[in-house]
C-alpha cells in the first residue's frame, strides 16, 4: 500500500474532492462564480465522450462478435481485458452511475428492438404477443420467473441485436471500473486512520466519530428523496430511538410484527439465565400485545445452511459474515418502540445462541451511557445487517421487482391490449421489465450480491425462498397490518402514531382501490361477467402455474371484488409499495455504519465475548480501513444510485391528470365516466398530500419526517 501504482490514464485519476455544502442539485454557475482553479470545481457527471473514449483506451468495453444472418452466432464475446487499477472515490461514484445507466439504457434499446417494450406503441396480433412474452425456463438462470429476454445462439437476429448493444458481457462491465484501490484525500485519511490503529494508538482512529465527521464531506449531490441528506447527520444516529423508528419508517417497514408467545418465553428465558430480574419482571408483567419482533431466524434454512453454520463469503481482500438476528421491542402507549433485546444470530435455537439486552428498558430511561455501550450497539448493527440482507433481496428485489414481473408477462400473454383489466395495469409498467433484466445481468449479481455476508449460491436459494413464501393474498395491506399486530381501526390512535408507513399505505390502499373499484364497475355488472371472461381466467391460472408465474397464492377471481383486490395489489406493488422501499436508501444507507450490508470480523462466539467488547470491535466489524475501500464505496455509492427523485411526469398525480385530460373532451359510452373517476381519484390523492404530512408532522418531537409516499414522489412504476 505504501508504493501505489501511479499508472492511471486520465480515468478517475483526478482528485475530485466532495464539498460538505453540495446537498442540492446546482443550477448552472455563472461565469464570475466559477473558481478560479480548475481543481476547485467539483465534477458532477463524466462528459459522455470522454468517459466512453477512456473506457476504450482502458480495453474495458466488450467487443462486438460479428454475426452473419443465417450463421449460428459464435457462443459468446470477450471482454475487453482491462480493469481500473486505481481511482479516486469521487470519480468512481460517478462512473458506476454512468456506467450503470448505460447498461440500462442498453437493455431499453434491446427491450425496444425486440418490441417488449416499445418507445412507439404497436399493435401486435394476439397470438404473437403469446411468442414475443415467455416465461424463461426454470433451469436456465438462477432468479425466480421472468421474461425470456435473452436469446439463445441458434436464435441468429435478437442475439445479434443483443450483441451489438452492447449487453452480451454487460454483466462483466461494473466491477471492471471499481478499483480495489483508491487515491486522494478520502482515501488517504482512511488508510492513515486504520495504520494508527494498527500501531497500537485506537484514540487516534478510526473511531466512529472520524466516519460521522467524513460522512460530512463524503456525500453525493441532493438528488434523492431526502435531497442528499442521512442519517448519519443526526448526532444520535446510533441511538435506541433512531433505530427502533427505522422498523416504522426506514428502508424496511414491513416485517415488524407483533410477538408470540413463544418468541417472548425465549427472550424471556434468556434474560432469566442471564440473572436480569428486571427484564424478566418486564416481560411478565407487560401486555404481550406490546411485544414485537424483527425475526431473522430463518435465514440459514432458507439460504440452504445448516442450523450452526458460519455465515460468511470468502474475499481476498477481506471475508464478509452475515448474521441472522432476532429483535425484540415494546410499543409503549405514547407510540414510541424500545429495543429490549437482540439475539444478534440465530442458531439452531435461541438458547444456544446470544442474546443481549437493552440496559435501558424504557425510552425514557436516561441515554447517559448509550453512546459508549458497545456490546449493544454492535448487537444493533447485527439487527441492521440482517434487516439489509432482508430488506434487499426480499422486501425489494423480490416482493416488488420480480412479482411485478411475473405479473407483467401473465398479463401480456393472456389479456388482449382493449381489454380493461390491460389498461388498467399497463400504465404501471414503465421501464420495469428492461430495469429488471438490467439488475439481474449486472447489478444483483456483480454488485449487491457480493457486498453480503453469504456466498451466492446461498443468496440465490435465499431469493427463490422469498418467491416461493410470498403470499399474494395475505399481502393486501387490508390482510397484512392487522396480521402482523396492527388493527386498521387503532393506526390513528396515539399508540401507533409513529407507524406512519402504516398509516399512509393503508390510505394509499383505499384510494387506488377505490379508483380500480370504479374503473372495473364500467365493465362488470354482476360476478357471473368476471367468473366468464375468459382472459381473465387464463391469467389467474397463467400466474398461478407452476410451469410460469409460480404464485400459487394469487387468487382464482370469479367475483368483481375478487378482480378489484388483485388489480389494486398488482398497482400497489409496483407503485407505492416499491417507492417505500426503495426511495429511502440513500438516507439510510448511505452512511454504510448505520446499516452495513455485512459484517467485516466473525461474531463473537459467546456472551462473555460480546459483553467484553469495546469501540475498536466495532469498528473492526465495519468496513473501514484500506482492505474495505471497495465495499465502503459500493455500499454507500448503491443506495445513490437506486434513489433518485422520481420525475415529475413518472409520479401518480401526474398518470390521473393525464387519464383526465385525456378523455375531458370525449363523449363516447363510458367516456365521461372516466374522465370524472380520474378527476376524483386526482383529488383523492391531492388529499393524501395533507393527510401524509399530518401524519409525519404529528409523529414523537425529532423523528425524522415520512414523506416517502407523497403522491407527488410515488412513482407510477417500478422505474429503478
Amino acid at each position: 500500500m505504501a508504493h501505489l501504482i501511479r499508472s492511471l490514464r486520465t480515468f478517475l485519476e483526478r482528485e475530485l474532492e466532495p464539498m460538505a455544502a453540495v446537498h442540492e442539485q446546482q443550477k448552472p454557475l455563472p461565469k464570475q462564480a466559477l473558481p478560479p482553479n480548475i481543481a476547485d470545481l467539483p465534477l458532477k457527471q463524466w462528459d459522455k465522450a470522454v468517459f466512453s473514449t477512456e473506457l476504450v483506451n482502458l480495453n474495458i468495453v466488450p467487443p462486438v462478435n460479428p454475426v452473419k444472418v443465417g450463421q449460428k452466432a459464435a457462443a459468446k464475446s470477450t471482454v475487453g481485458s482491462g480493469w481500473v487499477e486505481e481511482g479516486t472515490y469521487a470519480g468512481t461514484q460517478l462512473a458506476l452511475t454512468e456506467m450503470y445507466d448505460r447498461i440500462e439504457r442498453g437493455y431499453i434499446s434491446y427491450f425496444d428492438a425486440m418490441g417488449f417494450e416499445s418507445t412507439i406503441p404497436q399493435t401486435i396480433p394476439f397470438e404473437e404477443k403469446m411468442s414475443i412474452y415467455n416465461y424463461q425456463s426454470p433451469t436456465k438462470d438462477n432468479y425466480p420467473p421472468h421474461l425470456d429476454v435473452i436469446p439463445t445462439h441458434d436464435q441468429t437476429l435478437p442475439w445479434k441485436i443483443f450483441n451489438v448493444v452492447g449487453l452480451l458481457d454487460a454483466a462483466s462491465l461494473l466491477p471492471k471500473i471499481v478499483p480495489n484501490t483508491f487515491l486522494g484525500k478520502i482515501a488517504s485519511d482512511i488508510q492513515e486512520s486504520f495504520l494508527n490503529v494498527i500501531d497500537g494508538k485506537p484514540e487516534q482512529g478510526p473511531t466512529i466519530a472520524d466516519v460521522e465527521k467524513r460522512n460530512k464531506f463524503d456525500r453525493q449531490s441532493g438528488t434523492d428523496i431526502e435531497r442528499g441528506a442521512n442519517i448519519g447527520d443526526y448526532d444520535d444516529w446510533y441511538s435506541d430511538a433512531r433505530f427502533a423508528q427505522q422498523q416504522f419508517t426506514g428502508t424496511n417497514p414491513t416485517t415488524i410484527t407483533r410477538a408470540s408467545a413463544a418468541q417472548i418465553a425465549d427472550f424471556k428465558a434468556a434474560a432469566d439465565t442471564q440473572g436480569l430480574k428486571a427484564v424478566v419482571k418486564l416481560l411478565d408483567s407487560a401486555d404481550p400485545k406490546d411485544f414485537y419482533v424483527q425475526d431473522c431466524s430463518y435465514f440459514r434454512e432458507a439460504s440452504g445452511l445448516q442450523p450452526d453454520d458460519v455465515m460468511m463469503d470468502p474475499d481476498p481482500l477481506g471475508n464478509r459474515f452475515g448474521c441472522a438476528a432476532v429483535s425484540l421491542f415494546q410499543l409503549n402507549a405514547d407510540g414510541r418502540l424500545h429495543p429490549l433485546a437482540i439475539c444478534t444470530d440465530y442458531k439452531v435455537s435461541m438458547d444456544k445462541s446470544i442474546v443481549v439486552f437493552n440496559k435501558r428498558l424504557g425510552p425514557s430511561d436516561s441515554t447517559a451511557s448509550e453512546k459508549e455501550d458497545w456490546p449493544w450497539r454492535y448487537a444493533k448493527t447485527c439487527a441492521q445487517v440482517s434487516d439489509w440482507t432482508r430488506h434487499e433481496i426480499t422486501i425489494h428485489l423480490n416482493d416488488t421487482h420480480f412479482m411485478e414481473e411475473a405479473i407483467i408477462v401473465a398479463t401480456h400473454r393472456c389479456i388482449p391490449i382493449d381489454h380493461p383489466v390491460y389498461k388498467l395495469l399497463q400504465p404501471h409498467w414503465l421501464k420495469t421489465l428492461s430495469l429488471n433484466a438490467a439488475a439481474r445481468s449486472t447489478l444483483v449479481p456483480k454488485i449487491i450480491f457480493d457486498l453480503v455476508g453469504v456466498p451466492n449460491t446461498n443468496l440465490y436459494s435465499f431469493l427463490k425462498h422469498a418467491y416461493k413464501s410470498f403470499d399474494f393474498q395475505r399481502q393486501y395491506i387490508p390482510n397484512d397490518l392487522p396480521a402482523r399486530g396492527f388493527p386498521l381501526s387503532e393506526l390513528n390512535t396515539p399508540k401507533f402514531k409513529n407507524y406512519a408507513y402504516a398509516k399512509d399505505m393503508n390510505l394509499m390502499w383505499n384510494t387506488i382501490h377505490t379508483f380500480v373499484s370504479s374503473m372495473v364497475d364500467l365493465s362488470y355488472e354482476t360476478d357471473d361477467q368476471v367468473a366468464n371472461d375468459a382472459p381473465i381466467q387464463a391469467w389467474c391460472k397463467e400466474i398461478r402455474s407452476p410451469t410460469a408465474g409460480q404464485i400459487p397464492s394469487f387468487p382464482v377471481i370469479t367475483t368483481i371484488p375478487a378482480l378489484v383486490d388483485a388489480i389494486t395489489m398488482s398497482i400497489h406493488i409496483a407503485s407505492p409499495q416499491h417507492t417505500a422501499v426503495n426511495y429511502l436508501q440513500n438516507f439510510y444507507q448511505a452512511f454504510v455504519i448505520n446499516k452495513p450490508a455485512s459484517l467485516c470480523s466473525p461474531p463473537p462466539t459467546s456472551l462473555a465475548a460480546l459483553q467484553a467488547y469495546k469501540e475498536i470491535d466495532l469498528v473492526k466489524a465495519l468496513p473501514i480501513g484500506p482492505q474495505h475501500q471497495r465495499l465502503w464505496l459500493l455500499s454507500s455509492h448503491i443506495p445513490h444510485l437506486l434513489s433518485f427523485r422520481v420525475a415529475e411526469e413518472n409520479n401518480l398525480i401526474n398518470y390521473a391528470l393525464s387519464l383526465w385530460n385525456l378523455y375531458k373532451k370525449k363523449t363516447g359510452p363510458g367516456e365521461p365516466e372516466v374522465k370524472a373517476i380520474a378527476e376524483t381519484f386526482y383529488t383523492q390523492l391531492r388529499d393524501l398530500i395533507g393527510a401524509f404530512d399530518e401524519t409525519s408532522r404529528g409523529m414523537t418531537d425529532g423523528t425524522v419526517p415520512y414523506n416517502v409516499l407523497d403522491p407527488n414522489s410515488t412513482a407510477v412504476s417500478i422505474l429503478i
